[in-house]
């Protein structure tokens, strides 16, 4: 990898580290985003020096704590050391992004500095620091850090770590930082020219961090800094999703992001329960019928019926989430997307998967049996299918799925006996007693199916 050249001026005074940044940023992007600073920056531009405004030492609580604010009166002095801190930390976040890329005093300085306390920085200006301007302002001396301008500055350095090998493999060993992007990603506080920053940059982060996790820690950490939890979680990521979906124009690169990061959530058995909590089949759904509408973004449906709907429609203890899914119109959903999309062969092959390998199976529980059978009183999508005359075989294996159960069914019903409770709706059967037909008290007050 070439080096940058260029002539450094040696500054006799060490330069704010905005004016740093600033060139950071000029020689990125001046020499085509190479993640390479020249040699001599670091010394030229004094970086250690202004790097300094984060030593542990000049914290005003020698030791924030997640769960603890500082509620101390603040020395001029103490004032001071906040702001450059604030400074030092946007510097901090522009250097994190090049640390691996050639450069290895810089990456012996940020390692340093990480361990030296710069995380203790994070943390202080998020549990204590969000309260400085309202302490400030009652004594008469306004300090110019917003909530935003703190959170942007913990954000970017967050992700800059995250996106370092060095610097991510420290900061998962800090458990209050791995509660402190939980924390803000469930915040998601919006910044002013920069929407939805928050959760998409802090989504990106907790990738890494996952990934590095070879114990499962990581996920157990953010699950139990969030007040809510696992629930919460999921929730925030399908409110996301639901927001994604009525923003205008529709981004389909967005939602496949949010998609794949929802399903990387679920691999775990806390969240995976969480997704029926958090409604995400419901707008996965009106996911799949926006873009069939539109007849455009196959691969976007492809993604949200194998990563969402394949997995999770009978991932629960029982089979009411494959039910509520039909009921919310699932089989005219899948229908349409097969017409829609019929030259995609991936999106095809996903809805033929959760036709043959989810719904026709589930047809000998008689609560899907009838879901189905509403649904296609409904929506005729049965019926669609046999009139137009398609070559669809998934589809065609569920009409003989589900007549043959439908015959088997009605055959049943006109052998058997009641069970001698008073039926006041349609009867049903009842595998958990000795009863062959029962009224639809029997299961619901005697069974939990």
């Amino acid at each position: 990898m070439t080096t940058i050249s260029s002539n450094m001026p040696i500054h006799t005074r060490v330069p704010l580290a905005a004016a740093i940044a600033l060139e950071v940023d000029r020689l990125v992007i001046q020499h085509g985003h190479q993640k390479k600073l020249p040699s001599t920056f670091l010394q030229s531009f004094r970086v250690k020096e202004r790097l300094g405004d984060l030593a542990a030492d000049l914290l005003p609580d020698t030791e924030p704590s997640i769960d603890a604010t500082c509620t101390k009166i603040l020395t001029e002095a103490e004032l001071s050391a906040v702001k450059l801190a604030n400074d030092a930390l946007l510097l901090f976040s522009r250097l994190a992004y090049l640390v691996d890329h050639g450069n290895p005093g810089l990456r012996s300085m940020m390692l340093q500095l990480w361990d030296a306390g710069v995380w203790k920085w994070m943390i202080f200006l998020y549990n204590s620091g969000l309260e400085l301007n309202d302490t400030i302002t009652n004594e008469g001396r306004p300090l110019p850090l917003t909530r935003q301008i703190i959170t942007v500055g913990i954000v970017d350095a967050l992700v800059g770590c995250a996106d370092s090998v060095s610097l991510g493999k420290r900061l998962i060993l800090v458990p209050d930082i791995v509660s402190l992007i939980g924390r803000l990603w469930v915040e998601d506080l919006e910044i002013p020219g920069r929407s939805n920053m928050v959760h998409k940059e802090l989504t990106f982060t907790m990738y890494h961090i996952m990934n590095d996790d070879t114990t499962g820690s990581i996920l157990s950490t953010l699950v139990d800094a969030v007040d809510g939890g696992a629930n919460k979680i999921m929730q925030v990521a399908t409110n996301y999703f639901r927001r994604l979906l009525s923003s205008a124009p529709v981004d389909a690169s967005s939602i496949n992001s949010e998609v794949s990061f929802i399903h990387f959530l679920a691999k775990n058995s806390m969240l995976r329960d969480a997704i029926h909590e958090a409604d995400t089949l419901s707008v996965t759904l009106l996911t799949i019928n926006t873009f069939t509408a539109q007849n455009q973004g196959s691969e976007t449906v492809e993604s949200c019926i194998s990563l969402i709907l394949l997995p999770h429609l009978l991932s629960g203890t029982t089979v009411k989430p494959l039910i509520q899914a039909i009921n919310n119109g699932l089989m005219r959903s899948l229908y349409d997307a097969r017409v829609a999309f019929k030259d995609d062969e991936d999106c095809c092959e996903a809805v033929a998967d959760v036709i043959i390998h989810v719904v026709g199976p589930s047809l000998i529980f008689r609560s899907v049996l009838h879901a189905v059978e509403r649904s296609e009183n409904k929506t005729h999508f049965l019926a669609s299918y046999r009139s137009g005359g398609s070559e669809f075989h998934e589809w065609e294996t569920l009409k003989e799925v589900y007549q043959n159960v439908i015959m088997w069914r009605n055959e049943l019903d006109d052998a058997v006996r009641p069970c001698g409770r008073k039926a006041v709706s349609t009867l049903i059967l009842c595998p958990a007693t000795n009863c062959v037909q029962v009224s639809v008290e029997c299961p619901t007050n005697d069974h939990d199916t």
